[in-house]
């Protein structure tokens, strides 16, 4: 809830939605008032709305002038054609006053007018087609090309499907602002056609019951080729409940080998690739799993399954990546690979029981994105040439320093890209090897089976090598021996997970590797962040205040700063892509001395003189390459 007053429009939302009533929005407020959890919150929490209808809300309600205002004019147009009178129309206005309520809602409940005359004048009010739902069936084809449950979550009845267009039925106009994200979705256009309907979540339901034999008799044939394993007798379950179990896993898994949950977790991958999502969050919650997608580092939420399709739609995950349905306590990891919209994807799976089931989160690894050389990174020039030249040394230590999700293995990937696999020995140490690297040698870490970082970087010492990449320092015999490797002729290439650059010195100081060793291994210390950059579409010129040129430490000189509007490219963010933010900090022999005496952070970085994170971020802030609030949230002040 950006401010007080959008906060206010949205209760009124759901108000007029029958979602809520005045009472209920009032005690949430007054609670908010009190204990600081917000309204929105509280009602979740009491189960008065929903995530999705929340979702609704904030993402489509207000994006349309003609949606706000349609209240307005639906009466008189009414009037006007001779539906309804104006005493009529009066004694409804009155009734909308009190309540809050839609006007729409409120005339088809009175019996003035029929359903069909306030679509069909809403229809050209908006824009819109007007079709009547009786006289439209639906279309195999189209039915197959949505899903269920998005059709359920918008709203939307899909009735014909000609090339990359499905046209849909909807009983609000407001459809049509829903129907731009599940076209990113599905990766289709979509056309939206106005009806009336007195119920048109049983109506979407009716329709595609009428799959559901064929999805049953292939889930049945999938059954017969390859049937469900069930847990074996330990001698301590009785038969009867070993069968019990036995048959909750075969249904669960016929359901997931059934063509609608294919076709929806099919249609949850697609769209996250049409979205440019890196991860995709199959979240339990009562009374819907939330689907969310992270996008440029930030989690959106972009549809919801019922509640029971969650173990099925788990199950086909879990499929997919080889796993085991029948285990549900306790974690798993792994991994398949499909190609989407003509990109080769590597998807990660990872599982974790929670009380509401499990939740599933998949990383999408485009092997695309591993030809990334230093210069794609997004450096400035000076830090470029810098990173460069320590690339070039024959031996020595480098290490990527920040938090999860900041792009460190894509930096090393850079990195390594700019070795010679023709005359040079690279090896890699990585847990998982997230990418293919071709002409490299990757080792996979299993400390399951003592595979750990010191004992596979021990035996890589003695292949011969000229390159090697650890993928984590994580304790101390991981560290001493890597720096005892950049020592002895090889150039190590690592990560350490501190806040910048030079807490990575004293990070391998507490580790217990002395600082004189540091002092003669270390050649570069990069430091990195990801912010999101401004969409190009609706990229705009503000006047920063006083107040934030303070909290970005930039002068009061600056009159002029960047941040996106928001548009339909960037799904009404205002970010569209990400760029990184670096420090460089290269190892002179004048640093050296300083560490070999334990100099403080702020001696090395007086005598350093590199630009910081937080310098490098401010520059793309007056660049326009970024949003002050980016700095405000990747930056510490």
């Amino acid at each position: 809830m950006a401010d007080d007053t959008q906060g206010r429009n949205q209760g009124e939302q759901l108000i007029k939605q029958d979602l809520i009533t005045r009472e209920d929005l009032d005690s949430a407020r007054a609670s908010e008032a009190r204990s600081g959890v917000p309204w929105y919150k509280q009602l979740i929490a009491q189960r008065k709305i929903t995530f999705e209808a929340l979702d609704n809300v904030l993402r489509y309600e207000f994006h349309s002038k003609a949606a706000r205002t349609a209240h307005e004019s639906l009466g008189e147009a009414l009037v006007r054609r001779g539906r309804l009178t104006r005493d009529q129309l009066d004694a409804v206005l009155a009734e909308q006053r009190h309540s809050g309520r839609l006007l729409g809602s409120i005339l088809s409940e009175s019996g003035f007018v029929s359903r069909s005359d306030i679509a069909a004048v809403m229809s050209e009010q908006h824009g819109l087609d007007y079709a009547d739902i009786d006289a439209t069936p639906s279309d195999a084809e189209a039915l197959e090309a949505m899903p269920e449950h998005i059709a359920l979550k918008n709203g939307m009845l899909p009735v014909h499907a000609e090339g990359d267009r499905i046209t849909v039925l909807a009983t609000r106009p407001q459809a049509r602002e829903r129907a731009k994200n599940v076209a990113i979705m599905l990766g289709r256009r979509i056309d939206v056609v106005l009806t009336a309907c007195a119920d048109m979540e049983d109506e979407i339901r009716a329709r595609y019951r009428e799959l559901a034999d064929d999805d049953y008799a292939a889930g049945n044939s999938v059954m017969e080729e390859k049937p469900v394993e069930t847990p074996k007798d330990n001698g301590t379950v009785s038969e009867d409940a070993q069968a019990a179990e036995s048959e909750r896993f075969t249904d669960v898994a016929r359901q997931a080998a059934g063509a609608s949950v294919i076709r929806m977790v099919n249609a949850i991958l697609e769209g996250a690739i049409n979205a440019e999502a890196t991860d995709v969050h199959l979240d339990p919650q009562d009374p819907e799993t939330r689907v969310r997608y992270r996008i440029d580092g930030i989690l959106h939420d972009v549809t919801s399954i019922p509640r029971h399709l969650h173990g099925a739609a788990v199950s086909r995950v879990k499929i997919l990546a080889d796993m085991d349905i029948t285990e549900t306590r306790h974690p798993q990891d792994g991994h398949f690979g499909t190609t989407i919209n003509g990109r080769d994807l590597d998807v990660r799976v990872a599982t974790l029981p929670t009380f509401l089931g499990e939740r599933v989160v998949l990383r999408l690894l485009d092997q695309a994105s591993v030809l990334s050389g230093v210069r794609d990174l997004g450096l400035e020039k000076e830090d470029e040439a810098k990173m460069l030249r320590l690339i070039e040394q024959p031996y020595g230590m480098i290490l990527v320093t920040g938090p999860t999700g900041s792009g460190k293995t894509t930096t090393l990937y850079a990195a390594l890209n700019q070795k010679n696999v023709m005359t040079e020995s690279i090896v890699t140490l990585e847990d998982p090897v997230e990418y293919q690297l071709s002409g490299i040698n990757q080792v996979q870490v299993d400390t399951d089976i003592g595979l750990t970082f010191a004992s596979m970087l021990r035996a890589s010492l003695r292949q011969d090598i000229d390159v090697l990449l650890v993928g984590e320092i994580r304790d101390q015999e991981t560290a001493q021996i890597a720096v005892r490797a950049s020592m002895t002729g090889h150039l190590v290439f690592s990560t350490l997970h501190t806040n910048d650059a030079l807490e990575a010195i004293g990070t391998l100081r507490n580790m217990g590797v002395p600082s004189f060793l540091i002092s003669s291994a270390l050649t570069g210390v990069i430091g990195q962040r990801l912010v999101r950059k401004i969409c190009l579409e609706c990229k705009a010129p503000f006047k920063p205040t006083a107040a934030l040129l303070t909290s970005l430490g930039m002068p009061p000189a600056v009159k002029r700063l960047y941040r996106g509007a928001g548009c339909q490219k960037c799904h009404f963010t205002g970010c569209a892509g990400r760029t990184g933010v670096f420090e460089v900090l290269e190892v002179t022999p004048e640093l050296r001395a300083l560490i070999l005496k334990d100099a403080s952070p702020a001696q090395i970085i007086k005598a350093a003189d590199f630009k910081t994170m937080a310098d490098r971020c401010r520059e793309k802030v007056r660049a326009g390459i970024t949003t002050p609030e980016e700095y405000l949230r990747v930056i510490r002040l």
